[in-house]
């Protein structure tokens, strides 16, 4: 049913899309949590500060250091911070590599080990570079120990 494989493939899509906006949603609510909390010890430093000037009369200035070290801390936390959620955006907005099932044709993102669609095992990476030699003797892509054209033992 050929209606049936199509829907099929539709749905693994939209799935495999909704997985991806999932993810970057996810990783945009982590950071902006993270650059909360940095705002929040940058405004108890902020009130610590306050009051130590305010009962100190500002004299012995050295002591506001740790206040300072604690603000300048948190600002350069939320600066990584926001780089890094940028250099995941940057990263997420890349295109997924795709492979398709070799047993119904499903595009799925590289890496799935079974296919949405049918269930087939997806073959790794070793095991394609492994299967797939040149021959040697007639020059044709041999998928075993043996090529199909000539029949000769292939060499990994």
């Amino acid at each position: 049913m050929p209606i049936l494989n199509d829907l099929s493939k539709k749905l693994s899509e939209v799935a495999q899309t909704t997985v991806q906006v999932s993810r970057e949603l996810a990783g945009s609510a982590k950071a902006t949590l993270a650059i909360s909390a940095e705002e929040r010890e940058i405004e108890k430093a902020y009130r610590a500060l306050g009051q130590w000037y305010y009962s100190t009369k500002g004299e012995n200035p050295e002591e506001a250091a740790e206040f300072m070290e604690t603000v300048d801390t948190s600002l350069r936390k939320i600066r990584e911070i926001r780089q890094e959620a940028e250099a995941a955006k940057t990263a997420a907005s890349q295109p997924v590599p795709m492979i398709a099932c070799p047993a119904c044709g499903t595009m799925m993102e590289e890496g799935t080990r079974f296919c949405p669609s049918c269930g087939a095992m997806m073959p790794t990476p070793e095991i394609i570079q492994r299967e797939e030699r040149i021959c040697q003797n007639c020059g044709a892509l041999a998928h075993g120990p043996y090529c199909s054209q000539c029949g000769a033992r292939v060499e990994p």
